[in-house]
């Protein structure tokens, strides 16, 4: 059984359970209160009539059986506990496929997912330590808050120490604050997941390893570019993420040391062209002064942001 069928399990049994609670709580009711009792006994007496279509006073029973119910100090929700997801009502499918709460079960409860530290995004942008870092955090809220509906890329370049992976992963934060599903890898990670994926089919939870990547709302790749590119692998599987998240317009944050034509040589016009496409992507370059090392870094004038 793979993580998707768990949790699809898991689901159904947090409701049967919530279900059990609230038959136990009338049953424990019904046994206090006599006037309760009498009045779902009318209730059934009615129902078996109204089912067999003989003449019955349903409708009167019911009314009568819900007053009790309320004259009893009793609520609707304790007694018929409401779904958790309103979507698939807690059966973890909609029309066949896994429902978006049996994803966001299976990303969060995949302690390999969160690989990078969360970061506070309003605070690392109160703290951004120069004026460009600071309009960089701007232009990201600004992408925060087109979320689902925007522009599904985004792409920050930059030298080592700039401050791309503290504002990559205070994105996810954010989103995930707001309710999106998040899995934040390295690119290396994402190396180590697609040979998996790639390398150990045989075990029945192969593709918890690798489907979350494609099934989440937000994905962020951290250092593209210092991977291992391994044949039938590295851009292989690069491709099918980015192709398929670029079509369904999934958010996708990615940060790189290269330049835009270092990552046109390094993987390709396929990868690139969906990566940087300006109908669908934002990209951003981020320079200035090492944060780790206190020195100033070297900028590309080829590549504007």
């Amino acid at each position: 059984m793979n993580a998707y069928d768990r949790a699809v399990n898991e689901i159904k049994n947090l409701r049967r359970e919530a279900e059990d609670r609230g038959r136990l709580i009338f049953k424990a009711a019904l046994d206090r209160d006599a006037k309760l009792a009498a009045a779902y006994r009318a209730y059934i007496e009615q129902m078996h009539l109204f089912a067999r279509g003989q003449k019955n006073e349903f409708k009167k029973a019911e009314a009568a059986l819900k007053k009790a119910i309320a004259d009893a100090g009793l609520k609707r929700e304790q007694l018929d506990p409401p779904h958790a997801c309103k979507l698939c009502r807690d059966t973890g499918k909609v029309g066949g496929a896994y429902c978006s709460c049996v994803i966001s079960r299976v990303i969060n409860s995949d302690r390999h997912n969160l690989t990078l530290p969360s970061y506070d995004f309003d605070k690392c942008k109160s703290t951004a330590p120069s004026d460009k870092l600071k309009k960089r955090y701007e232009e990201a809220e600004a992408y925060i808050n087109s979320y689902p509906d925007g522009k599904p890329f985004f792409v920050l370049s930059g030298t080592a120490g700039t401050g791309k992976t503290v504002l990559a992963s205070a994105i996810a934060s954010k989103l995930m604050a707001r309710g999106a599903s998040a899995v934040t890898v390295t690119a290396a990670g994402f190396v180590r997941r697609a040979l998996d994926y790639h390398t150990q089919f045989s075990i029945p939870d192969y593709t918890d390893r690798f489907t979350p990547m494609l099934d989440c709302d937000v994905l962020v790749i951290d250092d593209l570019g210092t991977e291992s590119v391994l044949k039938n692998v590295t851009n292989e599987y690069l491709y099918i993420v980015i192709n398929e998240r670029w079509q369904a317009g999934k958010y996708t944050v990615i940060t790189t040391n290269l330049t835009a034509s270092g990552l046109l040589g390094r993987y390709g016009e396929s990868i690139f062209s969906r990566m940087c496409d300006k109908s669908k992507a934002i990209s951003k370059k981020l320079d200035g002064d090492n944060a780790r090392l206190g020195i100033k870094t070297k900028t590309d004038k080829t590549d504007k942001t």
